[in-house]
């Protein structure tokens, strides 16, 4: 994995600013820095290099075609570059490395945008077409690697990471009211939404070209729902076939790979598969002081049984705060913290323990249908609670009962499983003036992806592959990972597995009411028996128990005066209005302060410019300005 830079402008920005603003993704490449001036002076490439294939300088980026009309800067891996370069030979293209962003260049050569459905791997990049004197951004299928991009003034950039366009003093930093609304209900901002004024993601499985001035954006890779394989002795052993080949494409590199190992069914079967593939395994986790939260002890019966070289690492209540501006410094963006911050702990384990690449289970309960709340979402709502509701799953798992098919409020449903404020607490904590600003609903972003068509538990799927996935799961696992300079790879979400697993009918993956279904019975094939039976939490945190551990002073010195009510955002007294909302109560109400803090700490760092800092107090005078035609200068 990479950072990327580009900019075209009238003019771009100096070269010094400008390697000034790639040097901000420096985490994301400490092995190499590269600058191209490209367009007679009217475009510069940036690339920070880390070095996982070919890692001479030959794989130096930017990198260019033979007559230097073409030019890529890229992050990612492409699976199957060694295919790709052998028919690219054939058809007569040479090559000076043996690196995969090369055989961009020449795909992008030989087919054009059509290169990018052959691309088989984990990407972003920009590519300079000197002849067409365009730009062409792309991000891969399943949005593993991010893109974000601004078109300010005379000039447009983009990058791996917002902090690098925020660097271009040209980049007036200002709040998104979406993306802070959306912030607060979801956890963090979804789809094409950036938390700053004037930015975007592109979003996955989409291209963009810009050229005279104008972008244009186009999706190119579509997840579909055809349930053409109905034979489930079939679909155990084409999804085995599938989950085998993408381990062992995505096991290859130049340097050390290892695992992130939370002891639950989907990184254990990681493990398991990869046994045959590398001489010695190395596995990673991370747990907590609190029993109840520490899961250690999966990991390690997984470690012992595969004999793999096993590290440990402990996050502490104590560490809290440091762990939280540190999040900020990583993220760019607000996020919940509840993921993160195991994570970055356990990527600074890999990183410290000579471990460059890692391989994760992330995304198997999305594609095989695992998550917990899969099976209350299947439950009918008018069946309430208790015996009523034991029986039904009853005959559900007696195969008496299909899966339920979609109703009216299912969406509202979905949104509770994981969502945060709701319309009623969005109006109790977020300013009048922001909320007048508003021209969508916070479930504009659900119902881009919502599929009424198929059966509730499908449509769940559809929407946490699409949704929830893509901005919370996969955007954790790049950041964290790249905080500390190492690359993880997603299995789980090849893209030919993906189609495979959405190809195979609701009925097999959630067979009489069983998650992962056909997942389990490939994981006895290879696991011991505690470990597909275990319910695991994954890589999470006691947050909620650490707010009622003497934080919330701290946390409401912090927010009830900070810049987010300064900048009439959110309401000087959203703390009480917030304890009258009925469906902001218990853990929503907790889980909403710590956005709320989450929020304050990025305002300060990322828009009020305020340096990082063990020293928490807010001094006014230190707002940088803050220019933004939707949003209300402070009196």
């Amino acid at each position: 994995m990479c950072g990327i830079l580009g900019s075209l402008g009238h003019p771009p920005p100096e070269p010094e600013l400008f390697g000034q603003m790639l040097d901000t993704l420096a985490h994301r490449g400490p092995d190499g820095r590269g600058v191209r001036t490209l367009a007679g002076g009217a475009a510069r490439f940036g690339h920070r290099r880390l070095a996982i294939i070919d890692v001479s300088q030959d794989g130096a980026q930017p990198i260019g075609n033979e007559d230097g009309t073409v030019w890529l800067t890229y992050n990612g891996e492409i699976y199957n570059h060694r295919e790709l370069r052998d028919e690219l030979m054939q058809r007569g293209h040479r090559f000076a490395s043996r690196t995969d962003s090369e055989v961009i260049v020449h795909a992008y050569e030989e087919w054009g945008e059509a290169c990018l459905a052959r691309l088989r791997g984990i990407f972003a990049f920009g590519l300079w077409d000197d002849a067409r004197r365009s730009l062409l951004l792309a991000r891969d299928p399943l949005g593993v690697k991010p893109l974000y991009y601004a078109h300010y003034g005379d000039r447009f950039t983009f990058a791996s990471q917002p902090k690098a366009i925020l660097a271009d003093p040209a980049f007036p930093r200002a709040i998104d009211s979406h993306g802070l609304r959306d912030f607060l209900a979801y956890g963090y901002v979804p789809h094409a939404r950036s938390a700053f004024a004037g930015m975007a993601k592109l979003p996955a499985g989409h291209l963009a070209t810009f050229r005279e001035g104008r972008l244009t954006l186009q999706r190119y890779w579509h997840l579909d729902c055809a349930d053409s394989i109905t034979n489930p002795q079939q679909a155990i052993e084409e999804l085995q076939d599938g989950i085998a080949h993408a381990i062992r494409s995505q096991l290859v590199a130049d340097v050390p790979v290892g695992f992130f190992l939370s002891g639950g069914i989907d990184s254990s079967l990681l493990v398991a598969m990869a046994q045959s593939q590398l001489p010695a395994l190395r596995s990673f986790t991370v747990g907590f002081e609190e029993t109840g939260s520490d899961e250690r002890g999966y990991a390690r019966l997984v470690a012992e049984h595969f004999a793999t070289q096993h590290f440990e690492s402990v996050v502490v209540q104590r560490d809290i705060r440091q762990r939280l501006h540190e999040m900020q410094e990583h993220f760019d963006e607000p996020f919940d913290p509840t993921a993160p911050i195991p994570f970055l702990e356990v990527a600074r384990l890999a990183r410290q323990n000579g471990t460059v690449v890692a391989l994760g289970g992330d995304g198997a309960d999305e594609m095989f249908a695992g998550y917990l709340r899969y099976d209350d979402f299947d439950r009918p709502d008018w069946i309430p609670d208790g015996t009523s509701s034991n029986l039904w799953r009853h005959l559900r798992r007696c195969n008496l009962l299909g899966p339920r098919r979609s109703a009216p409020g299912d969406l509202s449903r979905y949104f509770h499983y994981e969502g945060c404020l709701d319309t009623q607490g969005l109006r109790a904590v977020l300013a009048p003036g922001l909320l007048d600003r508003l021209d969508d609903s916070y479930e504009s972003a659900m119902q881009r992806f919502y599929r009424p068509d198929l059966p509730a538990v499908s449509a769940a799927r559809y929407l946490d592959a699409n949704l929830f996935m893509i901005d919370q799961v996969l955007c954790k696992v790049d950041r964290a990972s790249m905080a500390h300079g190492v690359e993880v790879r997603v299995p789980f979400l090849d893209p030919d597995l993906v189609r495979l697993a959405f190809r195979i009918p609701l009925a097999l993956h959630y067979r009489s009411g069983e998650r992962k279904a056909l997942f389990k019975r490939i994981a006895e094939r290879y696991l011991p028996a505690q470990v597909v039976t275990s319910r695991k939490k994954g890589f999470s945190s006691p947050l909620e128990k650490w707010f009622d551990a003497g934080h919330q002073p701290w946390m409401c010195e912090l927010t009830e005066h900070g810049l987010l009510v300064q900048y009439e955002l959110l309401r000087p007294d959203w703390s009480h209005r917030l304890e009258s909302v009925p469906t902001a109560q218990g853990s929503i109400g907790k889980r909403a302060r710590w956005l709320i803090l989450t929020a304050e700490l990025w305002a300060r760092r990322w828009i009020a410019g305020q340096a990082p800092s063990s020293n928490e107090s807010f001094d006014q005078a230190t707002v940088a300005p803050f220019d933004n035609n939707a949003l209300p200068l402070p009196t």
